[in-house]
């Protein structure tokens, strides 16, 4: 009983140190808070190399985290795709700014349930999502990024946060990334000139992998040359590995602009 107390120690040690594996560098991060009235906002911020010696407006990329990251340690949200970012042939390329804001325990980037087959837009965003673009104003408003050139990125949660937020403030953002998320159709025609990189696994058994391709077919219903369908028939929910490593991913993102 002993040995195998210790066995299960030992793996559950081991469990933990890979999680822990799996987070960036967390000195390479600014760490912020945005508050306003009660809803408190933490988020990260991430200047890479190329961007070291420059004193003008900055492309900026916000990310937005999974469910499994919620909290408001101001870290978490950094475990999953943030290391593709900061990869050395990513980071001493181009020049950027990254913000990663994490969702608070208990709350969303959007109000709706991620299993059904369809959601209908709310009338309001969520406060943490106002949260998001409050910080891009000021980001803006400082002169640290270059409005012409905002992309959004998310994973699961954070992908219905990034359609939620293409379908509400098209205007702002230059290009976007959503994986295995899924938003409302009728607002397709508010993205119709946004260049859209959609992917989702065909086995995920959290989000239905119709919502990907059902936001992917009103886009092209609506006109939109430059969106991407990529699908994984052998991949489940968590196939975002596999995304941010799609070659010409970072080149295709960067290479747009408003």
């Amino acid at each position: 009983m002993k040995h195998f107390l210790l066995l299960l120690l030992v793996l559950m040690a081991g469990i933990y140190l890979q999680a822990q594996e799996q987070l960036p560098d967390t000195s390479l991060f600014a760490s912020y808070y945005h508050i306003e009235g009660n809803d408190t906002l933490p988020y990260r911020l991430y200047r890479s190399k190329k961007a070291d010696t420059m004193t003008e407006a900055l492309p900026l990329v916000i990310f937005l985290h999974g469910a499994g990251e919620r909290g408001n340690d101001n870290f978490m949200q950094l475990k999953h795709c943030i290391k593709y970012f900061l990869e050395d042939t990513i980071t001493s390329r181009y020049p950027f700014l990254l913000m990663v804001p994490q969702c608070p325990d208990g709350k969303r980037w959007v109000n709706t349930d991620w299993s059904q087959p369809e959601h209908t837009m709310d009338s309001v965003p969520t406060a943490e999502l106002r949260g998001v673009m409050a910080v891009l104003d000021s980001l803006i408003d400082a002169g640290a990024v270059d409005s012409t050139q905002v992309y959004i990125c998310g994973i699961s949660m954070g992908s219905f946060g990034t359609w939620d937020a293409l379908q509400r403030w098209p205007e702002r953002f230059a290009a976007a990334i959503a994986i295995c998320g899924g938003g409302d159709t009728a607002y397709a025609h508010a993205m119709k000139n946004i260049p859209v990189y959609i992917f989702h696994g065909l086995r995920d058994g959290v989000v239905m992998p119709s919502r990907s391709l059902q936001m992917y077919d009103a886009l092209k219903d609506v006109g939109n040359e430059d969106a991407v369908l990529v699908t994984y028939p052998e991949l489940g929910h968590v196939c975002w590995d596999a995304a941010f490593s799609t070659p010409g991913l970072f080149k295709w993102l960067f290479g747009k602009r408003r």
